[in-house]
Order: C-alpha cells, then sequence, then structure tokens
C-alpha cells in the first residue's frame, strides 16, 4: 500500500526497534509504512483528536458512549460529522511503542529520545524554516527520584532542548492522581506530586484532564496527574477535556469497543469507526490542536515555543480549582486568538 503524498510523506519514522533489549528488528528504512501501522490504537485515537476529520457523505460508526446519561448536565447531541480540533493540520508519526511478550504496550526513553532528537537534527534541520512546529506526547510513566531530580533526566533533557529548538511540547500529564483505582475507589484521596515523566520538563507544557461536557462542574479528572513537581515547580500548566473522548478507533481500541468489521461487510464505512477513551493521553492533543490552530492563524508565532506557552495559560479558564489540578486552567483558543 503506497504512502498517501503529503508535505509529511517522507518524514514518518519508526523507532520501536529501541524498546527492550529481546527485540532485534533492524532501522526502519525512510519513509516507512510501518510508522503508519498501529495494532494498539492508542496514537491513532490521539492523532484523531488533534487533526482528524470523517470523510464528507460517509457515516461513520460510533460505539454506544460510557458517559452516565444522569451526570447533573444536558449532554450534547452526536453529529454526523467527527473533527478534531485542527482538521487542516498534517501529522508526522514516531512510532516508539511495540507490544511486550505479555502483551502489554511498552516504550523506552531511548526510542522516545531518538524520535525527538530525529526531528531536531534531521527533520528542522534549519531553524529558521521549522518543518514541525510542535509535538505531543501523550506517553508518561513513573520515575526513580533518587536516580533524577525532578525534570533532570536524559529524556526531559531532550524535551527541553527541542522546545528550545522552536517547538513546542505538549505531554499528558499522567493518570496517578487518585491514591486508588476505579476498582477500589472507597478511600480514594489526591495524590498531590503524581506528575509522570517526562510531563515535569521544565519547558513543556504538562495537560491536565477534564470531563468532556462540564469542567466547571466537575473539576478536573480525579486520576489527572497532580503537581507540585518534586523540586516545588507547578505542573500542569492547563487542563483540557479528556474523559469520554471520541476520535477515530483501530487496533485493540476498535476491538474492544465491538466494533470490529464482520468478515464479507460490504459497506464502505465498515472501517470508519470511532470509540471513547479516557485520560490525560486524550486531554494532551486537545492542547496539541488548539497550538496547531493557532499557529495557523497567527504563523508569526511558529519557532516561538515561550511566547506561545505563555500565552496559552494566562488565556486559559480558571475553573476555580486548586492550581496543582488545573494549572492556568481550562485551555480557550478564541481568548488565546484575541490576547495577542
Amino acid at each position: 500500500m503506497p504512502l498517501p503524498e503529503g508535505l509529511t510523506t517522507w518524514l514518518h519514522r519508526d523507532f520501536s526497534f529501541l524498546v527492550g533489549p529481546d527485540n532485534p528488528q533492524p532501522p526502519a528504512p525512510p519513509g516507512n509504512i510501518s510508522a503508519l501501522r498501529d495494532l494498539s490504537g492508542h496514537g491513532t485515537h490521539v492523532a484523531g483528536i488533534i487533526s482528524g476529520c470523517s470523510p464528507a457523505g460517509i457515516k461513520a460508526l460510533v460505539a454506544a458512549s460510557e458517559d452516565p446519561g444522569d451526570g447533573g448536565y444536558v449532554p450534547r447531541a452526536h453529529t454526523g460529522e467527527m473533527s478534531g480540533m485542527a482538521p487542516a493540520c498534517e501529522l508526522v508519526s514516531l512510532k516508539v511503542m511495540r507490544q511486550s511478550g505479555q502483551g502489554t504496550w511498552v516504550t523506552s526513553s531511548s526510542a522516545v529520545i531518538r524520535a525527538l532528537t530525529y526531528l531536531r537534527t534531521e527533520v528542522n534541520t534549519d531553524p529558521g524554516v521549522l518543518r514541525v512546529h510542535g509535538v505531543n506526547m501523550s506517553l508518561g510513566c513513573e520515575w526513580q527520584p533518587d536516580q533524577y531530580a525532578a525534570g533532570q533526566s536524559p529524556l526531559c533533557q531532550a524535551v527541553n532542548q527541542l522546545f528550545a529548538s522552536g517547538v513546542v511540547v505538549v505531554i499528558s500529564a499522567g493518570n496517578f492522581g487518585a491514591s486508588t483505582t476505579l476498582g477500589d475507589s472507597a478511600d480514594t484521596s489526591a495524590v498531590l506530586g503524581s506528575i509522570t515523566e517526562p510531563a515535569h520538563a521544565q519547558d513543556s507544557i504538562a495537560v491536565g484532564s477534564t470531563h468532556r461536557e462540564a469542567p466547571h462542574i466537575f473539576g478536573v479528572t480525579w486520576t489527572s496527574g497532580k503537581g507540585p513537581t518534586l523540586d516545588g515547580r507547578v505542573k500542569p500548566d492547563v487542563v483540557a477535556p479528556g474523559e469520554w473522548i471520541a476520535s477515530a478507533a483501530t487496533g485493540e481500541v476498535r476491538a474492544e469497543a465491538g466494533m470490529e468489521p464482520k468478515a464479507g461487510d460490504p459497506r464502505p464505512d465498515c472501517l470508519l469507526t470511532y470509540a471513547e477513551q479516557s485520560g490525560t493521553s486524550m486531554a494532551a492533543p486537545h492542547v496539541s490542536g488548539v497550538i496547531a490552530a493557532f499557529l495557523s492563524a497567527r504563523p508569526e508565532f511558529i519557532g516561538r515555543p515561550h511566547p506561545v506557552k505563555d500565552l496559552l495559560t494566562r488565556s486559559a479558564t480558571d475553573l476555580g480549582r486548586e492550581r496543582y489540578a488545573q494549572g492556568a486552567g481550562l485551555v480557550d483558543l478564541m481568548r488565546m486568538l484575541t490576547n495577542v
């Protein structure tokens, strides 16, 4: 299957061969299509939130909502057309995850650092003419503070280097902000200092999660990673919708939603499937899409991540929650555009 032609066609890369010593895959060739194969479905769901758009004239198949209907608010009706935040934005796929022998999806600092270095040294070769303007990292892990100070790991340093080169870096804040899980929530308490690696990098835009419809009522998602960082800095920077977010579904996400196409299904839309996912992984691409849309309207800010981050936080809507839970508040694109 040939790659679709576009400005980013030959920039996709697969760095998953750097994950784990038991994976002897050779380096992927330039423009390899394996970077666009997503057996997990997580990356596709995230990409759809940033710039997805269902084709005109074809009705998408949307999995049934898991959002309770008696939540004290009036939910919006689903529309026929599904669209991400910045549907005209072109994306570069940098694959950094692979499936372990236990069936879980894992990555490594080596793979992510190599991907970020690739952008900084091989794609954006001329800092005056950037080809990639922003990076979304809907990933994170727990970390050992006795090994690296908060925000000072090699991965965090790679994030800060990319930011310093002119690229906005948006990272999910993690989902360790509560002391229990859904299966044992009787004695749940908030966990401060739960921002995951590498969202506590100084220059990153760390994103927490809110309810998709009523953030003023429900505030910050209870599992969303909370600050401060262990060296005392305010994180997350902002929050965005991250609960029951509908986006493109493929791989395991589509299978778990019960939407795998049946053999011999003649419908042309049988693979155009959407499902809901929750977490800060879904909140971060909302912010990446806001920034992509902002840069398309105000291209003079391309290559100036510090002013973009400052404007993003100054334009956020205060939800009346603790700053270590909401940061500056809920992102607001229209206010960003009017505050310039």
